[in-house]
């Protein structure tokens, strides 16, 4: 324990203050002074520690993020805990090709770990053409309720992850499964990407509307509006054309109070260079994205 006189704590505490005064003269303090009240994380930063994840999600200022596969838990869980960090999500999959069902080896064990926690499991269904024949979709709601079976002795929640190329590749997907599913704890995700890699639906704005009771998490990006490719649908925070205040907005004006991630996949270069700039990036779009009256930009 470190111990300081009554004079150096004052003139300690005084530095504080002009230091966080000129970060709010700056602009850099407006998503928690003004902004929306929702938690932010990142996640996928390439293949690094869970150690450094943790460190990179901290020092940028994210209150989280996110790990993939039923894997590594105790040092995932440790290297968070020790950086005062949520994880937000676990990212776990499932494959029902071939008239199978095929869960991720570990799985119990791994939501198991997170008894207690608040973490939500994220599943992503896969199926290749085989696996969106007969019974698929059947198949898709038996996993789901051994999930959330799995998830319910732990007091979690789970969330169907909609990804371009899966089984469930849209929105529209995973709120379908969700209903048809019928579990309590049982809700959907939104992605970005990923919808715009699968071809907007047209309806999604309606979907996300109807779908916020059992919106447990949206992750966003830079994005293209017309992009074709990952590069030019998963880009910094910031960057592209697609006006992601808009859509923040939208969702929260419906009543999502849930946490936003900034998805990094595949993005090049230092992590500490694109968190920076999305986390900047997000405290604009929140602070516009929660005033009604404000034009989108970002």
């Amino acid at each position: 324990m470190v111990l300081t006189s009554r004079r150096g704590f004052v003139k300690g505490a005084a530095a504080s203050c002009i230091a966080l005064a000129n970060i709010g003269a700056r602009g850099f303090d407006s998503g928690a002074a003004a902004g929306l009240p929702n938690s932010i994380f990142a996640y996928e930063f390439g293949d690094i520690s869970p150690e450094q994840q943790a460190g990179f999600a901290r020092e940028y200022g994210f209150e989280g993020t996110v790990f993939d596969h039923a894997r590594q838990m105790p040092e995932r869980l440790r290297a968070l805990d020790e950086a005062h960090l949520q994880l937000f999500f676990l990212w776990l999959t499932v494959d029902i090709s071939n008239g199978q069902i095929k869960y991720e080896p570990g799985i119990e064990a791994a939501i198991e770990a997170l008894n207690g926690r608040g973490t939500v499991v994220w599943v992503a269904i896969q199926g290749d053409d085989a696996g969106r024949g007969a019974g698929a979709e059947e198949r898709a709601i038996q996993a789901v309720d051994r999930i959330s079976d799995l998830a319910s002795r732990s007091n979690l929640r789970v969330a169907l992850y909609p990804h371009y190329g899966f089984y469930l590749a849209r929105f529209r997907d995973v709120v379908r499964v969700a209903e048809r599913a019928g579990r309590s704890n049982v809700g959907v995700t939104f992605n970005l990407c990923h919808e715009l890699r699968s071809g907007f639906d047209p309806e999604s704005h309606q979907l996300l509307d109807n779908a916020i009771p059992r919106l447990y998490g949206v992750t966003v990006n830079g994005a293209d509006q017309q992009g074709r490719d990952w590069n030019t649908l998963i880009q910094p925070l910031g960057r592209g054309d697609y006006d992601v205040t808009e859509l923040v907005r939208m969702i929260t004006k419906a009543g999502y109070r849930g946490p936003f991630g900034i998805q990094c996949y595949g993005l090049k270069g230092d992590p500490g260079v694109y968190l920076k700039q999305s986390m900047a990036a997000w405290r604009v779009v929140s602070v516009r994205a929660a005033k009604a009256d404000d034009p989108p930009s970002l």
